[in-house]
């Protein structure tokens, strides 16, 4: 990991409890052992801050719209895809937005996914859902066979398998 990768504030979050962990109560008072608590007061402190920086930071990232870019209907049809759809079917096209989580379930290739903002590839991925799918020589150009879409697709080159759910008739072995 070069010093490239790493994010200044993470260094001075690390360095920080780098020293709070070297907080050390004395080991003995009065010439009494004192218990395991006291003489392992920083890592104590350090894991007390990690869990309460946990338990604000967690739910709070939870609530942004990024980590439910999928409801539960997609969830089961992505699924319903990994399980069904052969190997013949290798590229899909679908929402730009839905396209990471696509991908992480039914390991299948995509189009086009929205990394941080779109490009001009998801906003054709857009037109063409929106514009019912119809536009074969679309999907053969760019070697897609899967078409995931809540739009309507009227396309009959294209046989709707699932509820939204469609595959490229030519792709069939």
């Amino acid at each position: 990991m070069g010093i490239r990768n790493v994010n200044l504030s993470n260094l001075f979050s690390w360095a920080g409890l780098s020293r709070i962990t070297k907080i050390r109560l004395a080991s003995k008072f009065g010439g009494v052992p004192v218990s395991f608590l006291t003489r392992n007061t920083g890592v104590i402190l350090c894991l007390a801050l990690i869990g309460v920086t946990l338990s604000i930071s967690i739910p709070a990232r939870q609530q942004i719209p990024y980590y439910h870019m999928i409801d539960e209907a997609d969830y089961q049809a992505f699924v319903w895809i990994r399980d069904n759809v052969n190997g013949n079917y290798n590229k899909a096209i679908l929402d730009p937005w839905k396209a990471t989580a696509f991908t992480a379930i039914t390991q299948k290739h995509v189009y086009t996914r929205i990394h941080a903002y779109p490009m001009s590839s998801d906003m054709e991925a857009y037109d063409f859902l929106e514009g019912g799918c119809t536009d074969t020589s679309f999907l053969t150009d760019r070697g897609i066979s899967i078409v995931y879409s809540q739009w309507d697709c009227n396309n009959p080159d294209l046989l709707e398998v699932s509820k939204d759910v469609y595959l490229l008739k030519e792709a069939a072995p």
